[in-house]
């Protein structure tokens, strides 16, 4: 679970350090910026889905 709050923080850092201090220039930069917002939603995702699904299953096991 902690590799993902890490890859969803290392896909954020390269997107903001690319908007705010390009290293590259013109197409390049915006698909590593799209890149690294793409890594972090997954992430996020992925996140999200296993928390929904463990309170799912205590919500089940209470019942």
């Amino acid at each position: 679970m902690h590799l993902n709050y890490i890859g969803m923080l290392v896909g954020l850092i390269i997107a903001l350090i690319n908007i705010f201090d390009p290293q590259f220039e013109g197409f390049m930069r915006w698909v590593i910026v799209s890149v690294g917002l793409l890594a972090c939603m997954l992430h996020l995702k992925i996140i999200l889905e296993k928390k929904r699904n463990k309170a799912v299953k205590e919500n089940v096991t209470k019942s």
